[in-house]
């Protein structure tokens, strides 16, 4: 499979399901294609295998994050076919989640994130002693899978650490899926050359319908919560939080991570304010470093770096930044 799985198998330990002589003949194979109906088919079979990996008692669990990782000239030759294909994706998913929910006597199917998001990428050659070698070969694909969103390109542009694990499930062509805790390193050392993302928007009725599925799908995936407030010019600015953690910070602030919200104006200095999402109990939290007051009582500070968490309302919550700055909060409202 190349470089990047000898990463992954250095870091993880991770072995694939695949005997000697395949992996011959699709060496030799270097002139076979990826078609449309071979995608589908494996995120169909990477998302039938994890449903029944992860589904508990009466509750179905189901990865909702795909990253596609092909050859670049596989990647270039698919791309414009991405939009048609992944609403017969996400159709196949729902008609998989209403066969094991009817067959088990009707579990729970509640979704894990409140979107579908897919991420293509086209992973490029490395060089070896021997010359170049291509990281994965054409006509092969490589699927990961996550509950919620993990997005490998945004990855390799912030500041995650490099000790940090994610949970990913991982499926080689025509091998079995891999369920694993993968260590960051083994990710951030992919040379990925581009990316497409696609999201839609998950269907509690499960409507297999592919022409809705497509009116559903969605440029920017919504978060956890939305922050909105105005600018000095009277400019309103929101942004959308995709963090289990996030920070607001003023103009000083220079690190340009996702999860940092950047508010241009010297009253609000950086780390300001810290919001944290939990997820068990699909709740938010507020820690304040410096003057701060929530829906107009004063916030207590937080000192030493040990955070002093107080619970922030759902929805229609105002923040106000040293009396200067006033932020909107509201969650998602699926969350609520």
């Amino acid at each position: 499979m190349g470089k990047f799985l000898d990463t992954i198998k250095g870091a993880l330990s991770l072995t694939t399901v695949e005997h000697e002589n395949e992996r011959e003949h699709k060496r030799s194979n270097e002139g076979s294609k990826i078609s449309n109906q071979l995608l589908l088919s494996e995120l169909v079979e990477h998302f039938e295998d994890q449903i029944e990996e992860l589904s508990v008692g009466k509750r179905l669990l189901y990865p909702m994050s795909f990253n596609i990782l092909m050859h670049p000239d596989d990647y270039n030759r698919t791309r414009e076919s991405l939009p048609f294909v992944l609403p017969e994706v996400v159709a196949a998913f729902y008609g998989v989640i209403k066969r094991k929910a009817a067959a088990s006597g009707g579990m729970n199917y509640a979704p894990p994130a409140t979107y579908w998001f897919f991420q293509f990428s086209a992973c490029g050659i490395k060089d070896t002693e021997d010359g170049h070698e291509d990281i994965i070969r054409r006509g092969e694909i490589v699927t990961t899978g996550s509950l919620t969103t993990f997005d490998i390109f945004k990855a390799q542009h912030t500041n995650v650490h490099s000790e940090a694990n994610v949970h990913l499930s991982v499926k080689c062509q025509n091998s079995n899926t891999n369920d694993n805790n993968i260590n960051m390193e083994a990710l951030l050392g992919m040379e990925i050359l581009s990316e497409g993302s696609y999201t839609f928007r998950f269907d509690k009725s499960l409507n297999e319908d592919s022409s809705r599925i497509t009116s559903m799908s969605d440029a920017q995936p919504q978060g956890f919560a939305q922050l909105r407030w105005s600018a000095e010019n009277g400019t309103t600015n929101v942004y959308e939080m995709m963090d289990d953690y996030i920070d607001i910070s003023g103009a000083a602030e220079t690190r340009q991570t996702r999860n940092i919200l950047r508010i241009q104006s010297d009253a609000v200095i950086v780390s300001h304010v810290q919001i944290k999402y939990d997820r068990p109990t699909q709740t938010f939290s507020l820690a304040a470093y410096a003057k701060t007051r929530l829906n107009q009582r004063e916030v207590p500070l937080s000192s030493g770096g040990v955070p002093h968490w107080i619970m922030l309302p759902k929805s229609n919550s105002r923040i106000f930044l040293n009396d200067s700055v006033s932020v909107e909060f509201n969650a998602n409202p699926d969350l609520l």
